[in-house]
C-alpha cells in the first residue's frame, strides 16, 4: 500500500497554503461558502465543531486535529453544534502582511485555528480524487497521528505569527506534509470495500495490478494479463477490480495514461504526438479522443492553454 500511495503523491502535485489565522471566542459560528479550492482547518486551541452545510453529522475537534474539505464544500465551524452562524465574508479581515485574520470577540471559551487551501494539480484526470469524501477527519486513537499533527500545527502557527524571510515557503512545505499525513491516515482507517480506489489498495491482488499499470503505463495491458499479475482468474479479477475501484481496468488504465500525458503537456510542453507515444497510444487520433473523454478538451487545446 505504501508504494501505491507514493505513486499518488508523486503523480499529482499537491500544494497547500495558509490563508487565515482565526481567533474565536464563544459564541461563534462561521459559514465558509463554496470555495474553488480544497480547505483545511487545523486546531491550535479549543474544541470547535465542524460540519457540512448540506448534511452530515457535526464532529467536535480537539487541539492537533485537522479537518479537510477536499472540494471546498460549504461548511460550518462553530463553538457548539446548534450555534447560529455568519458568512466568513462578514468576519474576515486582511492584515498589513497579507495574511487573513478572522476574529470573533467574546467572553466564552477561546478557539484558535489555522485555515488554509489545498489544491491538486491535474486532479480532474486522476482516479483518486473523485473518490474522496467531502469532509475528512482522522483521529488516531493511539495518539501517534495527533502528536505529529500537533507538532506540525505548532510550527506553522509560529511561522504565521512570527514571519521571517522564507516563512511563506516553510509554511507551504509544512502544510503539504500535514495534508499527506491526514490522507495517509484516512486510507489506513478504511474498511475493505470502502473508499473506492483508495480502499482497493488494501487488496493485495488489485494493488499489484494497479502498481503494474503505474509502472508501465505504455504497455498494452489486457484484463487477462492484469488478472495474472493479481493472481486471479480473469472473471474474478474483473469483477473485484470494478467493484472495489469503481471502474473497469480499461477505464482506469485510460484515466491514468491521460493524467500522465496531461502533466507532460502542461509542465514539459511536449508535442501531442510525443505525449501519445509516451503513454502507449499507437495513433494521435486515438489519444486525442481518449483525452477528450477524460479531460473534456482536446490535447492540443489543453497544451496551448497551459
Amino acid at each position: 500500500m505504501t508504494d501505491a500511495l507514493t505513486d499518488i503523491f508523486r503523480s499529482v502535485r499537491m500544494e497547500g497554503s495558509v490563508f487565515s489565522r482565526a481567533k474565536l471566542a464563544a459564541p461563534f459560528g462561521v459559514e465558509s461558502g463554496d470555495m474553488r479550492k480544497g480547505v483545511f482547518h487545523a486546531v491550535v486551541k479549543g474544541n470547535p465543531w465542524a460540519r457540512l452545510v448540506d448534511g452530515g453529522d457535526a464532529i467536535q475537534l480537539e487541539p492537533g486535529d485537522v479537518v479537510v474539505f477536499p472540494f471546498g464544500d460549504n461548511h460550518l465551524i462553530t463553538d457548539a453544534p446548534d450555534s447560529s452562524h455568519r458568512p466568513i465574508t462578514e468576519l474576515a479581515a486582511t492584515s498589513s502582511g497579507g495574511m487573513g485574520r478572522l476574529v470573533v470577540d467574546g467572553e466564552g471559551a477561546r478557539t484558535s485555528l489555522i485555515c488554509g487551501h489545498i489544491s491538486f494539480e491535474s486532479g480532474e484526470a486522476h482516479p483518486v480524487f473523485s473518490m474522496l469524501p467531502p469532509m475528512i477527519h482522522v483521529r488516531d486513537q493511539k495518539g501517534s497521528i495527533v502528536s505529529v499533527a500537533e507538532t506540525l500545527i505548532g510550527l506553522i502557527a509560529d511561522e504565521v505569527d512570527n514571519p521571517t524571510p522564507g516563512s511563506e515557503t516553510v509554511v507551504a512545505r509544512l502544510t503539504d506534509v500535514l495534508i499527506v499525513l491526514i490522507l495517509r491516515a484516512y486510507v489506513g482507517d478504511l474498511e475493505p470495500g470502502e473508499g473506492g480506489w483508495l480502499g482497493a489498495l488494501k487488496d493485495a491482488g488489485i494493488r499489484e495490478a494497479i502498481g503494474q499499470i503505474h509502472r508501465r503505463p505504455d504497455y498494452p495491458w489486457t484484463a487477462a494479463e492484469l488478472a495474472r499479475v493479481a493472481g486471479l482468474s480473469r472473471s474474478a479479477f474483473f469483477t473485484r477490480f470494478r467493484d472495489s475501484v469503481g471502474e473497469t481496468p480499461a477505464d482506469y488504465l485510460t484515466r491514468w495514461r491521460i493524467h500522465l500525458a496531461a502533466r507532460q503537456l502542461r509542465e514539459e510542453g511536449i508535442s501531442v504526438a510525443a505525449a501519445a507515444r509516451l503513454v502507449g497510444y499507437q495513433t494521435e487520433a486515438a489519444f486525442s479522443n481518449a483525452f477528450l473523454r477524460v479531460m473534456g478538451v482536446r490535447p492540443g487545446a489543453y497544451r496551448a492553454a497551459a
